[in-house]
């Protein structure tokens, strides 16, 4: 009597199965997982990827468990460094001929890894609360950051190729996050169960907010400590009222209180605590302390000068400065520009004198070309040698050099070299200095903090200090840098001081693997924009020329919700709408494949959107032939075929008919089983998908 069942030994342990059942069955029987990206459950397996192979005791080559049908005493080792290389190589083999991305060019820009494709296709669908959602899986205060972010992702928008302006994404999430404030209901995230565990962080700036704002998600208490009188760090007291309005601000650090976090404000590190007090009092400390000391000039009589940053913080506070009626600010950051443009406010005539071109400024042009509307004059490749006191009317004598540009220094900007001969004066009342900030690292140094030229050292994954239990992030650890930048390390140093407090590995949060899209050449490059319309940029509304002079009133007037529905509209909807459940991704991060090992020749890009509800990229096919038994099963009239040969194989339609006619009944599963996002919905949605595998569980 035959019997109906079999035993096997899978990693050392038995399971009997049904007799015709495959390896990779009886493995998931013990829990045990083995990656694949061709089985779909219910339907005859084809062993096409090759990346669920194992190893049986006595054969000479390794084995696809989804078509091996398991026997009595098999032997079965599903993980090796063997196994692992060959999974390593047949995720690299599919990759180097993946003719698609995974991510959006503007999201791969963003240093805090914004979904921009996600939250835009949902302010176009009218749904401004899942926009809101997505945003907050990656942003704390958005609305702040659509006013003052530099928007290196516009700058990588697909648009800026097709019709020469990006879509305007900080106008969009500054737009969302203000008509959820103004709300009945608005979509917030909510605090966490209490873990019982406790965080100190050290500065209330964006670094410090940020890292508050996604731990009490996860449930841990967070006290903020900072020796300002009012939250908000250099948000609040470095960048004026016409740029980020206090309200604006203000509400997006009342969200963090909502959550739970407490601040204990004019409290000093150094001063008032020390490292040791906190780390005896709490499970975790992040330090985001900020760059709050200012650069000097670098030449005699420097200590006339007043420097941009105190001039701004004293502002902040209700100071008001008599600068007179000559101002001279000198430096070419976003600091020098709005010491410039408030000085303007204030009554003052205003030059700024940069020792580089307009093109080596780091500030946003916009703001140059603000300043210069608001009366501000700019002199370029000009250096301070001297301020000293002036005799006549005016308080100071400003003696400058002229300037031209040498050989590239280490930032990769060309070097100002001094003319011999070129000096010159310039009489003012008040000389701002602007160039540049630098982290107090006397206390950190103290405490036993190692440190870099910049600031205090960090694991840059997972922003751990060298003390147990200490992280730190923002202008802390870059110095002077964008308050995006600051908004990232605050969210990986959640992540880190999360993993920290459950006692798991500090690895920070998973960096998926991805593959970007290179055309190959202007025809491909064509084929990106195929059926796409030109569409000119929604312009902004601006405060006029005459109120801002007179005001500290906020220039940018923001989108209205049709203006926003229109730019949204221009999202060409880049990168994969597949890329947070993409088995190929995935298992390529798993197994550590490189994604360009192998370069040579791929397939080329191509789209067919000709189907109502699912997109079709043939590039991103693995031939896994997940879709053809998935139409053939649904009884499809012409279904779907793999077709050609080499590099012109690919899924099509038997007899040239088009996808709509191939995919009647069966597309959205099709979508739903697609290992890689060939076949996506036209929503460009994954979590629209009923198999959507979720997102990553580390904190969003």
């Amino acid at each position: 009597m035959v019997t109906a069942t079999v035993t096997l030994t899978v990693d050392g342990r038995e399971v009997t199965v049904e007799r015709g059942r495959t390896v990779l069955d009886a493995a998931r029987e013990l829990g045990i997982s083995i990656p694949t990206l061709c089985h779909v459950e219910g339907l005859e397996p084809v062993s096409a990827c090759f990346l669920c192979c194992v190893q049986v005791e006595g054969a000479r080559i390794l084995s696809p468990s989804c078509a091996l049908p398991a026997a009595d005493g098999m032997v079965v080792t599903t993980d090796s460094e063997d196994i692992r290389a060959a999974r390593r190589t047949a995720l690299e083999l599919l990759l180097s001929d993946h003719a698609g991305e995974c991510i959006a060019p503007c999201a791969a820009r963003c240093p805090a890894g914004l979904d921009v494709p996600a939250f835009v296709y949902e302010i176009a669908a009218g749904q401004n609360d899942r926009a809101m959602e997505t945003i907050f899986e990656s942003l704390s205060l958005p609305g702040t950051l659509g006013r003052v972010c530099p928007r290196l992702c516009e700058q990588g928008c697909r648009r800026c190729d097709y019709d020469h302006e990006g879509l305007a994404i900080g106008a969009l999430h500054r737009h969302v996050t203000d008509r959820n404030q103004a709300a009945d209901r608005p979509a917030l995230p909510t605090p966490g169960e209490p873990t019982g565990k406790k965080v100190a962080i050290v500065g209330a700036g964006p670094a410090g907010l940020t890292a508050a704002f996604y731990l009490q998600q996860r449930g841990h208490a967070c006290t903020l400590f900072d020796a300002h009188p009012l939250a908000g760090g250099m948000l609040r007291y470095g960048i004026p009222d016409y740029r980020l309005p206090r309200a604006a601000l203000d509400a997006e650090i009342e969200l963090v209180e909502r959550l739970g976090a407490t601040f204990r404000m004019r409290t000093r590190w150094g001063r008032d605590f020390t490292l040791d007090d906190l780390r005896h009092d709490h499970d975790a400390v992040f330090l985001g302390i900020g760059a709050q000391l200012s650069s000097g000039l670098r030449c005699e009589g420097e200590e006339r000068a007043l420097a941009g940053i105190d001039f701004l913080r004293g502002l902040a506070k209700g100071e008001s400065p008599d600068l007179g009626r000559e101002v001279v600010v000198i430096g070419g950051g976003n600091t020098a520009m709005d010491s410039a443009r408030t000085a303007r406010r204030l009554g003052s005539r205003v030059r700024v004198l940069y020792r580089r071109t307009r093109a080596e400024m780091p500030c946003l042009m916009e703001e140059v070309e603000g300043a210069e509307e608001e009366g501000v004059a700019l002199e370029l490749l000009v250096a301070p040698v001297r301020l000293e006191p002036h005799d006549g009317d005016h308080a100071l004598n400003l003696v400058c050099q002229r300037m031209e540009l040498g050989e590239p220094d280490d930032s990769g900007r060309r070097r100002p070299v001094p003319i011999p001969g070129s000096e010159f004066e310039v009489e003012c009342d008040t000389v701002i200095a602007a160039v540049g900030q630098a982290v107090d690292r006397t206390v950190a140094e103290h405490e036993g903090l190692e440190l870099t030229a910049w600031g205090l050292a960090v694991d840059e994954k997972t922003m751990a200090t060298n003390l147990p239990g200490v992280f730190a992030g923002g202008d802390a650890v870059l110095g002077a840098d964008l308050a995006v930048r600051a908004v990232a390390a605050g969210r990986i140093a959640a992540v880190s001081i999360d993993q920290h407090l459950n006692g798991q590995p500090v690895t920070g949060p998973e960096e998926l693997a991805a593959i970007a899209l290179r055309p190959i050449d202007d025809e491909e490059q064509a084929a990106l924009f195929r059926n796409i319309e030109q569409a000119e940029r929604v312009p902004t509304p601006t405060l006029d020329l005459e109120r801002r002079l007179g005001s500290f009133e906020e220039i940018d007037l923001g989108l209205d919700d049709a203006q926003a529905r229109r730019e949204a509209l221009r999202c060409l909807s880049c990168g994969c709408a597949k890329a947070g459940g993409c088995g190929l991704r995935r298992w390529a991060t798993v197994y550590l494949a490189d994604p360009y090992r192998f370069l040579g020749r791929r397939r080329r890009f191509a789209r067919d959107d000709s189907h109502p509800e699912v997109v079709y990229e043939p590039g991103k096919c693995i031939m896994c032939d997940a879709c053809v038994r998935i139409a053939a099963e649904a009884s499809e009239e012409l279904g779907v075929s793999i077709t050609g040969r080499g590099f012109d194989v690919s899924v099509a339609v038997p007899f040239d008919a088009t996808l709509a006619d191939g995919l009647r009944h069966a597309a959205r599963r099709c979508a739903e089983a697609c290992p890689t996002g060939a076949i996506a919905l036209r929503s460009g949605r994954a979590c629209d998908l009923g198999a959507c595998g979720g997102c990553p569980t580390e904190i969003a």
